[in-house]
């Protein structure tokens, strides 16, 4: 790592060390020369990592992912990016009066994915990962079906044979196992491993890149109260090293630039924290840290690192707080002596022959060296990208794949808005040779009163209005065609949202739909079980290996990293038990399955917990022998009355609804034959009330007939008399009228 023949003063006092020739004095000026220049090598390297994921590109995916997220229009992205290049020295143009409106689709899309992958990686009631044994081994399998005694030495039977000890020994393995996942539990509760698993998920959502460090020695504190001999309490505060995990913000990680996509090829990383000057003094005195280098750091100012232009500075800074730099990765074992030298006391002995090892800087002085204590040497980090690079180990971000359709979309809807402003109301023309309005005020408004200024001409062609086209559908249509490739290009459709959007109607079309569009999201999260479960899982397994005092748990074990399934085994596990107890009754089936565990199961797949409405196991079993006690039938004969019971019910609602059927058609039938006599009797009343009217109308007939008759006679009587008096009254006048004649000689 450090060339010390650089250094001329350096390589004379080793040249006078190779001949003897040395002087202690010397000999110290050799040593803190081969020390500062390990702390200066050591803080170039720094600045050469820093320097590279600056100019990779890295950071300014970073930035425009932030920005898409945020919710940024094009111009401030272009101008973060430009600015990241240039040392924040573009300046913004000039303002204009177009819309400056953003319609968001990268937060909804992006919360969407964290969201889910949480689902699926962090379950409630479960974890994502485990520890089983390792398959069995092959001197163990011959054991197996192997009932062959074994004697001993005596040539006594042991009462044992082969396959016993294979069963012994594959029971030890499953508790062992059991005891171990129990004990990394624990550990990872105390540190809230979930919590910081989800903000690794975040980071690796949203920016491309998520990481987790661990395990790493911290502090266990627990308290309890002990009672006193006279009756008082008494506070006991006890401590233990244990190893947690903690995500990092993917800003402060500086990996090897030789180390290609996979952080784990390079010969380290570095992290950066803020501390504060408490944070600082709290070190003083602890095993591995330099007092006299803690206490320069603490007379200095705080300085913030800083790449502009290729160029790494370091500038003061107002706040309080420092920038401390750990390395974890490979020193060279010269070099860690070095260290361990000036950082140890005088009674410990040096680091010697260390190749993995973690630095502590602050600025420019090393204030601290230990051992790494990650046993295989690895490094305790992790990475997790939502879609992989292949040049480093930072990834793309989800913001990055939605980035041209978010562009399309702005853009679309602005023009919306621009042309809704322009089409809204009309392009007004005035001529104001012809119209004058009365306020003086050439503003628009209602009943607004014009004067025209010149009779001859008609005030009609003084004012005209103009309307431009409104293209609102045709705009609409663009950025639902980048709704549509935005869910294409990220395999993120609106039904994980929440938003039926296309879906099918039915039922099984929907389930079809849904889990066809997880498929990429399980696949990420495969890749987390990769990069991050199992390797991380791992590392504190074997921290329980080497440094847990519990034989208990130790074994052949392995990581089962199961947070691809975990929630889809779930969903089907509780739909199946939803319906275990149809099975289950079955009486051929009694005896096989324990009740209390079936309640228990069911319970939970209502997700309920059991011991919240259960009694306790005891009480269970008090129960259940007080319940046999009072019914010791045998469950399949209590069945098999319990369905007799349920037939013979049944055949009496059959009889009684029969007989109520009889007797319903016994009284339809003598409704219907008093209704016949009825008829009968009628039609009888009626045929005699016919002759009758015909008997009376006969007479009627005959009476008329006579009546007819009387009156003819009379009639021809009375008309003779006429005749016969008219007759008369014509001879008397003849008679008259001649005797007139003849006594007068004329006529009437």
């Amino acid at each position: 790592m450090t060339d010390y023949t650089s250094n001329q003063t350096l390589g004379h006092l080793e040249k006078l060390a190779e001949e003897g020739y040395l002087t202690p004095e010397q000999e110290q000026e050799m040593w803190t020369a081969k020390l500062e220049g390990f702390k200066a090598g050591f803080s170039k390297m720094r600045d050469d990592w820093v320097r590279w994921r600056a100019q990779s590109g890295v950071e300014t995916r970073w930035r425009t992912s932030l920005e898409l997220y945020e919710g940024k229009d094009a111009e401030a992205i272009e101008n973060t990016l430009a600015n990241s290049l240039q040392g924040n020295r573009v300046k913004k143009g000039p303002k204009d009066n177009r819309s400056k409106v953003v319609v968001n689709i990268v937060r909804p899309k992006v919360d969407q994915a964290i969201a889910r992958m949480c689902e699926i990686l962090l379950p409630v009631d479960d974890r994502n990962w485990g520890i089983k044994p390792t398959p069995v081994p092959q001197s163990v399998s011959k054991m197996l079906g192997d009932h062959t005694p074994i004697v001993d030495e005596m040539g006594q039977d042991t009462g044992l044979t082969p396959n016993i000890q294979a069963q012994r020994v594959m029971e030890y393995a499953k508790r062992a196992a059991a005891a171990m996942e129990t004990e990394i539990d624990d550990v990872l509760t105390q540190c809230n491993y979930n919590g910081e698993q989800r903000k690794v998920i975040e980071n690796g959502v949203k920016l491309g890149t998520g990481c987790l460090l661990g395990p790493f020695p911290t502090t266990n504190a627990k308290r309890a109260w002990i009672p006193n001999p006279d009756g008082s309490m008494s506070l006991q505060i006890s401590s233990d090293m244990v190893g947690a995990s903690m995500s990092a913000d993917p800003w402060d990680i500086f990996t090897d630039p030789a180390c290609g996509n996979d952080h784990q090829r390079g010969s380290g990383f570095f992290h950066r924290r803020f501390v504060t000057k408490k944070e600082i003094r709290a070190l003083a005195g602890v095993e591995g840290y330099d007092e006299a280098a803690i206490r320069k750091v603490l007379r200095e100012k705080p300085t913030r690192t800083t790449v502009a232009e290729g160029r790494v500075t370091r500038n003061m800074c107002e706040e309080e707080s420092y920038e401390m730099w750990l390395y974890y990765g490979e020193v060279d074992p010269v070099e860690m002596e070095l260290l361990s030298e000036s950082m140890c006391a005088e009674d410990q002995d040096p680091l010697v022959d260390v190749t993995s090892g973690v630095i502590i800087m602050i600025g420019e002085t090393v204030i601290g060296a230990m051992e790494s204590w990650i046993v295989d040497g690895s490094l305790p980090l992790d990475i997790w990208n939502w879609r992989k690079d292949d040049k480093t180990p930072q990834g793309h971000s989800l913001p990055e794949e939605l980035e041209s359709q978010q562009r399309v979309i702005i853009s679309a809807w602005r023009q919306v808005m621009d042309n809704g402003k322009i089409t809204a109301g009309g392009q007004i023309v005035i001529n104001k040779k012809l119209i004058a309005p009365q306020d003086g005020n050439y503003d628009i408004y209602p009943n607004k009163v014009w004067l025209g200024l010149d009779d001859t001409v008609d005030v009609t062609k003084a004012m005209h209005v103009f309307q431009f086209a409104n293209n609102l559908e045709a705009m609409l249509k663009v950025s639902a065609a980048a709704m549509q490739f935005a869910d294409q290009e990220t395999s993120m459709p609106q039904i994980l949202g929440g938003e039926k959007g296309t879906a099918p109607e039915t039922v099984g079309g929907m389930v079809m739909l849904f889990n066809n569009a997880n498929v990429v999201l399980r696949y990420r999260v495969k890749l987390y079980d990769d990069d991050i479960t199992k390797p991380h899982i791992g590392r504190h397994f074997d921290w329980q290996m080497a440094y847990n005092p519990k034989p208990e748990i130790k074994g052949d074990m392995q990581i089962d990293a199961r947070g691809s399934t975990a929630l889809l085994e779930k969903d089907i596990q509780n739909q199946a038990t939803l319906n275990l107890s149809n099975v289950t009754s079955n009486p051929r089936y009694a005896g096989m399955v324990d009740p209390k565990k079936e309640l228990k199961v069911m319970l939970k797949a209502f997700r309920i917990n059991p011991d919240d409405v259960m009694f306790p196991d005891d009480k269970i079993d008090e129960n259940l022998k007080k319940a046999a006690q009072a019914q010791p039938q045998d469950p399949r004969i209590v069945t098999a009355q319990l369905a007799l019971q349920g037939k013979q019910m049944d055949i009496a609602d059959r009889q009684e609804q029969r007989a109520a059927d009889m007797q319903l058609a016994q009284g339809e039938q003598q409704l219907k034959g008093a209704q016949i006599a009825y008829n009968i009797e009628r039609e009888r009343a009626e045929g005699e009330q016919g002759q009758v009217q015909m008997q009376m109308d006969r007479e009627l007939a005959i009476a008329k007939m006579q009546q007819d008759g009387i009156l003819t006679e009379a009639e021809i009587q009375s008309r003779e008399r006429m005749n016969a008096i008219k007759i008369d009254s014509q001879h008397q006048l003849f008679n008259a009228e001649a005797a007139l004649r003849v006594n007068t000689g004329e006529g009437i």
